[in-house]
């Protein structure tokens, strides 16, 4: 019986995780043993209102069973212990009250992944999820801020090489293969002593001058596109032209 309620508990658990969003986001940022502490956290909670929804079982057999006592000419006078009747049930040598208990367990499980409000988020709530996901995390609140709102971000790679552009797509639930899809604007490097910014392609002026859109055919602007380790960045930041134009005149100033 010990076996079969673990059993049942590590399912559940494993079902819900890897169904759920929310929960999905949580455990592909865990590590370790977090993960099977998490999957064992899910499956003991529905275990547990499996264990409730059996008790309010016996509870209203408690009570027809009462109600029939205290009416005995109802049912010819005999006494009734239904309760007690339900508590010694067995189910191919397992008690009946178990069964119900992990069957229940197994119905909230996969209610709860599939068919509940939690489960089916529009595109207006996933975009409230991620965002909500993403403030525990500085690269992953930049990024979605940079998708969300279309502002242009400046990378640089530890090999000192830069790329100014959209963010398309970030992926971190695997940390061996976390990265982003940028649309170049701008690429370049650092000078190794004055460390200042070399551009060495302009993509913008590409773009313009062969009319090259994010739709447009035959190519459009995501055969550029930049496939980035996220282990291979050494900076992120959001890139203003007007602002980072003002900063490189006032620097040119005070060293003149």
């Amino acid at each position: 019986m010990g076996t079969a309620i673990f059993m049942v508990l590590m399912v559940c658990g494993y079902w819900y995780t890897s169904r759920d969003l929310t929960t999905r986001f949580k455990i592909k940022r865990s590590f370790g043993w977090d993960v099977y502490f998490l999957v064992a956290l899910y499956g003991c909670i529905f275990v547990l209102q499996g264990l409730i929804a059996t008790g309010l079982i016996w509870l209203l057999l408690l009570g027809f069973s009462a109600l029939m006592n205290a009416l005995p000419q109802v049912d010819g006078g005999l006494y009734h212990h239904w309760q007690m009747e339900f508590m010694t049930w067995s189910f191919l040598g397992i008690q009946a009250p178990v069964v119900i208990m992990l069957s229940f367990a197994v119905v909230f499980c996969i209610y709860r992944s599939n068919w509940s409000g939690s489960a089916r988020l529009n595109s207006s709530n996933r975009k409230k999820l991620y965002k909500k996901l993403s403030r525990a995390n500085g690269v992953e609140g930049l990024l979605f801020q940079c998708m969300d709102e279309g502002e242009l971000a400046w990378v640089t790679l530890k090999s000192r090489r830069i790329y100014i552009g959209m963010i398309h797509t970030a992926s971190y639930e695997n940390t061996s293969t976390s990265n982003l899809v940028l649309i170049p604007m701008l690429s370049g490097y650092r000078d190794g002593k004055t460390l200042n910014l070399s551009i060495e392609h302009n993509y913008a002026k590409w773009y313009a001058e062969h009319n090259i859109t994010l739709n447009s055919e035959p190519k459009s602007a995501m055969a550029f596109r930049k496939v980035i380790m996220l282990d291979q960045i050494e900076s992120l930041s959001l890139f203003d032209a007007a602002s980072a134009s003002a900063l490189a005149l006032d620097a040119e100033e005070k060293l003149a």
